[in-house]
């Protein structure tokens, strides 16, 4: 089944929001937004009978203990329009195993109307394009701190709308640097799910009563706490996020966060990292160091590998002394880099017998200073080696997004009480080895997407919920490794047809011996262990789970299609004929708009600049046109292009998503 799916320019994006906004003509503070929109949603939406798609959220799934993501196929009962929630029969979940009550409250914005329907009098083309014009603005134009601002009589669209929908434009099409871009999205991934957090414990202590039990007093008192950790952060962000709105302040602060690029070393050097200590450990280490780098290559010391990472190239070889490195690093990992730990610590021993922990505190361990959505991102060759990931904080470890990567004698470390984190996430196209390895404690220690290629030489899969996931199309090897203890599956195979008979209705297989799979998709060398796996070692399901996985809580997107895009209305057909090279001819068409919207007096009285467009070429960085559409695949909470379910629905519960780019949960 498809849901649907619209491709708009942002010039699009503005006007239809300011058409909901602005339909009166009369400043609207912050605090009747949300009224506004309950307005105009109960004119355009169906209020009962049409079969929608619910992606539920990663903080849901969390709280929930669910895979992360979780879909549900359902029928809206009815259409809260106050609260723009809907009441959803749930018909069909794809994790089988999941098992939820038949009716659903839920967010508008959450749910995605199918293309095929039971009553085809219904007009969901239009309850579709409400829902994303909903979804779009409290996704990306509306801030969580809003529901916060002390109403002061100004008209919120006047004074927020233009400025977002062109941050949101300069984000999505590459204008800033890809490192102020992926702290960007990491600071509007992170404010969503802080409120969506917040938005829950506030509900607990509204549905409580009143209990002067001492245990219910102290853990009021934990809750209560929390709940101001996670306001004192949100205003955090908000305040950050004021400063990269204005294109003048954010030049200066990414000067002031990241330093110049031309503070970044050459490709020939080296970063050795240095921890305090005595004279003689000095000595002892960068003796051990000298015999790895080399005597002849030029390093410079560092005493953290976050300034290491700040100040060197993507492709440097770092080094680091056994302990703890926390980061927050958000650019990419490439150019046939090597990060390294100089230690003699065996991981897959330690494992074989059982003392994994012991050797924490002999281990180079990186981990993340906050809470963030990756731990490391990748999207070039590169190689990690005698490291242990620590990804408790983060909701993915390695997020490699092209490239071949490497891991030899690596440890990486989840959260056994997790339901959504995963060790490593692998994009299509992608060839990733993991030698001498461990994975523990993921719901997924690897998600594969279609067109990767896994190896495990010597490397064991443990005590995750599903040890390797990989979706059809992938392929891995395994040599003389091992999963086991996994609370569900060892390894998921996803494929478009399964080898039973032409009329068998079966969906999926079970198997727990790797000799009889018989599938291409999986190939076994030497000595391999598949045992005391939960459900089974092995499952092979008929395509059914998302074709990109939107595990990992920040992704990035492709260029749009130009050519196949979709001119909704005027503005967008005077673009579609702007030639490549003179988009300052039609300049004056963004400020029209603003007068448009407006009378003249566009947001804080600034229009599009017209020094930022390049009169010598009409494309940024990746060679996309700055004023494409934005495909709304890249708005999708869950990241979904098409969507379907198999012919035998009913029994099998799983969904099939095609591939998209972006996640902003």
């Amino acid at each position: 089944m498809e849901v649907y799916e619209f491709e708009k320019s942002l010039l699009t994006r503005l006007q239809e929001t300011s058409d909901v906004l602005c339909a009166r003509g009369i400043a609207l503070p912050a605090s009747e937004v949300r009224t506004e929109w309950a307005n105009y949603v109960e004119m355009a939406i169906e209020p009962t009978g049409w079969q929608a798609q619910w992606r539920i959220p990663r903080v849901m799934c969390e709280e929930l203990s669910l895979k992360f993501p979780t879909l549900v196929v359902g029928t809206v009962e009815q259409v809260l329009f106050d609260e723009l929630k809907a009441i959803l029969v749930v018909e069909a979940v794809q994790d089988d195993d999941v098992h939820m009550p038949e009716r659903q409250v839920v967010a508008l914005e959450e749910l995605w109307p199918l293309k095929e329907q039971e009553n085809d009098a219904l007009n969901v083309d239009r309850t579709a394009d409400c829902l994303d014009r909903l979804r779009f603005f409290y996704q990306h134009v509306w801030m969580p701190w809003d529901n916060d601002e002390d109403d002061d009589g100004s008209d919120w669209a006047e004074k927020n709308l233009y400025d977002r929908v062109k941050f949101y434009y300069d984000v999505k099409k590459r204008v800033m640097s890809k490192r102020l871009v992926s702290h960007v999205m990491a600071l509007l991934a992170e404010a969503n799910y802080v409120q969506k957090k917040r938005e829950l414990l506030e509900m607990e202590v509204d549905e409580e009563d009143e209990n002067d039990s001492e245990g219910e007093v102290e853990h009021e008192n934990k809750r209560a706490n929390k709940l101001v950790e996670l306001h004192l952060r949100l205003n955090v962000i908000k305040n950050e996020m004021k400063i990269l709105e204005d294109p003048t302040l954010r030049d200066a602060f990414e000067k002031v966060r990241f330093g110049s690029p031309d503070e970044k070393q050459s490709s020939e050097e080296a970063s050795i990292v240095v921890h305090t200590g005595t004279l003689d450990q000095h000595i002892n280490y960068l003796t051990t160091a000298k015999s790895i780098v080399g005597s002849s290559k030029t390093v410079r010391i560092c005493d953290s590998l976050q300034g290491a990472l700040d100040k060197c190239a993507a492709s440097n070889e770092l080094y680091l002394p056994p302990g703890k490195h926390p980061i927050k690093f958000l650019e990419y990992l490439n150019g046939g880099g090597l990060l390294k730990a100089v230690t003699s610590v065996r991981f897959v021993n330690a494992c074989q017998a059982g003392q994994l922990q012991q050797l924490v505190k002999d281990a180079a361990m990186i981990c993340s200073k906050d809470d963030d959505s990756v731990l490391l991102n990748v999207d070039g060759d590169y190689c990690f080696e005698n490291v242990m990931l620590d990804c408790v904080n983060v909701r993915t470890g390695v997020l490699v997004k092209q490239g071949n990567v490497t891991f030899r004698n690596c440890y990486l470390m989840g959260d056994a009480e997790s339901s959504t984190k995963q060790g490593i996430v692998v994009f299509g196209n992608s060839r990733i080895t993991l030698q001498n390895c461990v994975l523990k404690d993921f719901s997924t220690g690897i998600y594969a997407n279609e067109n990767c290629q896994i190896c495990l030489k010597d490397s064991v899969i443990l005590e995750c919920t599903r040890g390797v996931e990989i979706l059809s199309g992938g392929n891995v090897r395994f040599q003389s490794s091992e999963v086991r203890n996994c609370k569900s599956y060892g390894v998921l195979l996803e494929v478009d047809d399964l080898n039973t008979s032409q009329d068998s209705e079966q969906t999926r297989q079970v198997c727990n011996d790797y000799n009889e799979i018989g599938r291409s998709e999986l190939s076994f060398e030497g000595s391999c262990s598949f045992r005391d796996n939960g459900k089974a070692n092995f499952i092979i399901s008929k395509t059914g789970s998302a074709k990109f996985n939107n595990s990992c809580f920040v992704e990035q997107a492709t260029p749009s299609n130009v050519s196949n895009r979709i001119c909704n209305n005027e503005s967008d057909r005077a673009f579609e004929t702007v030639p490549d090279g003179h988009l300052i001819d039609y300049k004056g068409q963004l400020d029209n708009v603003g007068k448009l919207l407006w009378g003249g007096n566009q947001t804080n009285g600034n229009g599009f600049d017209h020094n930022d467009i390049s009169t010598a070429s009409s494309t940024d960085n990746d060679g996309t046109d700055l004023y494409s559409t934005v495909n709304d695949r890249s708005e999708c909470t869950t990241t979904s292009g098409t969507s379907s379910c198999s012919a035998a629905f009913e029994t099998s519960a799983v969904i099939e998503i095609e591939e998209s780019v972006i996640e902003i949960d």
